[in-house]
């Protein structure tokens, strides 16, 4: 043993051992941390997107009903049919003797005879002859909303250098070229689909032929089975998308010449 080891007391090796493990923790730490960022710079995050249906209400004015009055004079005519009372005079020379009753009468007197005439006397008297009622009835009705909505869905499927599944199975996009020329020779372009509204039934198709699940199968075998699993995902749209399943499934499977 030398002097230096001497001069060295257990307290001095302890911190010594204690600043080298810090040093070897803090070396590992740091590759660890490269290693993780390595890592994180090969992830890749694949959004799963799917649209969900809202529906909401609002008034919208239909039309309806404006009410107004006004005074409207018409004239009018009715005939009416009046008495009249007209007093004559008249003298005429008569010659007799007065009898002696009426001598009583031989004195003055007056005698009146008062003339009365009817006229017209007018009124007039409103009256109620009809009533217009105007109301408002409240009814519901239920009304079907049809709509399509989307969604992503992701296919894994693990790849070798040669360009095939694990299963030994090509990659979807080698079959990407017969796809959109079965597409473009086909009902759907014509009806007015877009590839990217049939690309989706392909898929399927495709992921059907290269399942261990249906190997060895037919089609009039999976597809009840198939029809059932799409349109849990996509409603009513299998009848119309099913030959492009169809064609991929037989192009996958090699039930379609290559």
């Amino acid at each position: 043993m030398n002097n230096s080891e001497r001069a060295v007391t257990p307290s001095q090796r302890a911190q010594q051992l204690s600043r080298s493990q810090q040093q070897t923790t803090k070396s590992a730490t740091a590759k660890t941390d490269e290693l993780r960022a390595d890592v994180l710079q090969e992830q890749v995050a694949v959004p799963v997107m799917e649209e969900e249906l809202q529906i909401g209400k609002r008034e919208v004015n239909r039309g309806g009903v404006r009410v107004s009055s006004r005074l409207v004079e018409q004239p009018v005519e009715e005939a009416v049919r009046l008495r009249e009372e007209h007093v004559h005079v008249e003298r005429h020379p008569v010659d007799r003797p007065v009898q002696p009753a009426a001598l009583d009468t031989f004195q003055g007197g007056t005698v009146e005879l008062v003339e009365t005439d009817e006229e017209a006397v007018v009124a007039k008297k409103a009256r109620v002859i009809e009533e217009v009622v105007v109301s408002k009835a409240v009814t519901q009705r239920t009304e079907q909303i049809r709509e399509t909505l989307r969604h992503t869905e992701v296919h894994v499927e693990p790849v070798s250098a040669t360009g095939r599944s694990a299963n030994g199975a090509r990659g979807y996009e080698q079959y990407d070229a017969d796809f959109r020329k079965h597409y473009e020779s086909g009902a759907y372009a014509k009806s007015g689909y877009a590839y990217d509204q049939v690309a989706p039934a392909y898929l399927f198709g495709y992921q059907l032929g290269t399942s261990q699940n249906f190997k060895g199968h037919d089609w009039a075998t999976i597809e009840a089975e198939a029809g059932k699993a799409w349109e849990e995902r996509n409603p009513g749209t299998w009848e119309h998308l099913k030959t492009a399943v169809r064609h991929a499934w037989d192009k996958v499977s090699g039930r379609s010449a290559s």
